[in-house]
């Protein structure tokens, strides 16, 4: 299945989603040298809202996800040189009906100039990190069939595809094709962990 795009260049697909339970994460990688992972700060503004229009056409989030992000759970990479964020990822809080809980990996940006430096996969893996540690019982990410660098990452670290909607077999056997990965369905939840008990119950 193609990845269909309107004019602005965004996805015309429902997003995919992942889950992921509170199991223990890999270790967070070491960045290359003359990058830092840390803690976002508010000064941070205005480097974050240029790194993250080179990755989407929407507007920064950086406010709301101060606003919605868990404690300790926003972090970002510097280009020590240059002073200047060119990664992030956060952890956040934020309901939807599927996902009543809310806890979420949300926005995750690298700047293309700086790939080979780690510096995704260490904010993806440290939000995640942070995930296992306080959500009730899952958390969950929403993506684009595109992203096949970011969903590497995601599986490296243990998040499954959810498979809410019959047509996304078809689009995670694509994603896996080009990672070189066979797709395995039946290992893949259809529903987050909190309905199926829901369901038994």
């Amino acid at each position: 299945m193609n990845d269909l795009r309107g004019p602005d260049g965004k996805s015309l697909n429902p997003q995919l989603e992942m889950i992921r339970g509170n199991d223990p994460v890999p270790d967070v990688p070491n960045t290359a040298p003359g990058y830092e992972l840390r803690l976002v700060r508010v000064d941070d503004l205005q480097s974050y809202s240029a790194t993250f229009a080179t990755a989407f056409n929407d507007p920064s989030p950086f406010g709301d996800l101060m606003k919605h992000s868990l404690p300790e759970g926003f972090f970002v990479v510097e280009h020590l040189p240059t002073r200047t964020v060119i990664a992030s990822s956060a952890a956040a809080v934020y309901q939807k009906s599927q996902h009543p809980d809310g806890h979420s990996l949300q926005w995750v940006i690298a700047h293309s100039e700086h790939r080979g430096a780690g510096a995704g996969q260490a904010t993806v893996a440290a939000a995640t990190r942070v995930l296992a540690d306080h959500a009730p019982t899952y958390s969950y990410l929403s993506t684009d069939d595109f992203r096949i660098p970011a969903i590497s990452i995601y599986l490296k670290l243990g998040w499954q595809p959810l498979l809410f909607q019959d047509d996304q077999i078809t689009r995670w056997q694509r994603i896996f094709g080009i990672l070189g990965k066979k797709f395995d369905e039946s290992g893949c939840p259809t529903s987050p962990p909190d309905q199926q008990s829901r369901l038994i119950n």
